[in-house]
């Protein structure tokens, strides 16, 4: 009876965010400028230069020395009623909840293009994702979608140099783990699975007018977090897919998308 009651609380939970998740995708007004930039940025950390990330995870020294992640659009919205309930929720629909499509057009509220982050860029250091140039209106959020780079997207990696190709990627993570007192092992990730979209509400509204034509929003992701709750040993022998719920792979799609946030 009782997981009958949680059932129709989820139900009524979906609906409503269906129902509420809106885009601001109106017609541009003239002269107006939104850019949308990135940056990795460690969350338990010290911020550290472009290479080799080195943190610690329950025990774990990690290092990272490959890892790229795509960003595939980020839409401003002006009805961020969806995004309060998510928060509230603290994150239960990022299971319940199915993936929805990523953009794949610009529009004047959306950037629509692909962008890979190179997560051993500087941390703190803004890639710029794209500019838009949305109509007059009070923007609250900014909708994060995360899935595969095609041979168009920006800041593709050389293959041809050792890097990862991304084309039809939409992570790639190679690194290395040591516990403490423990032998050394191998973290390799690499997908093409479209990652749960991140809702941000923005910490204060960004009110774009004739009077103020110019606006900005920052995005970090920290990193850091991957693989929090990981057990490495499990990732690194695992054969189960990362879309599988009960894999250790699937814990690190969920923690990457937990790991984006306002800067």
């Amino acid at each position: 009876m009782i997981s009958k009651y949680i059932n129709l609380i989820i139900i009524a939970a979906m609906s409503v965010y269906l129902s509420a998740c809106t885009s601001s995708s109106g017609s541009s007004s003239a002269g107006t400028q939104v850019t949308i930039s990135v940056a990795p940025s460690p969350a338990n950390v010290a911020a550290m230069p472009a290479g080799a990330k080195t943190f610690t995870v329950n025990g774990n020294e990690i290092i990272l020395t490959k890892a790229y992640l795509v960003i595939s659009s980020a839409t401003i919205e002006t009805d961020c009623s969806a995004m309060s309930f998510r928060a509230a929720l603290d994150g239960m629909l990022d299971i319940v909840v199915p993936v929805a499509n990523a953009h794949t057009t610009s529009t004047p509220t959306s950037t629509g293009e692909p962008y890979v982050i190179n997560i051993l860029g500087v941390d703190g250091g803004l890639n710029n994702i794209g500019a838009l140039s949305p109509p007059a209106a009070d923007y609250c959020g900014v909708d994060v979608d995360i899935s595969a780079a095609d041979a168009d997207a920006s800041n593709l990696p050389d293959a041809g140099a050792g890097e990862p190709d991304m084309i039809g990627k939409t992570l790639f993570i190679e690194g290395t783990y040591t516990p403490a007192g423990g032998l050394t092992g191998n973290i390799l990730m690499s997908t093409g699975t479209t990652l749960i979209n991140r809702n941000l509400l923005l910490s204060a509204l960004m009110m774009i007018s004739p009077n103020n034509l110019n606006g900005s929003v920052k995005i970090a992701i920290n990193y850091d977090t991957w693989f929090d709750a990981v057990d490495l040993n499990i990732l690194e022998n695992e054969v189960a897919a990362p879309t599988d719920s009960s894999s250790e792979g699937y814990k690190v799609l969920q923690n990457i998308t937990n790991s984006i946030h306002q800067l």
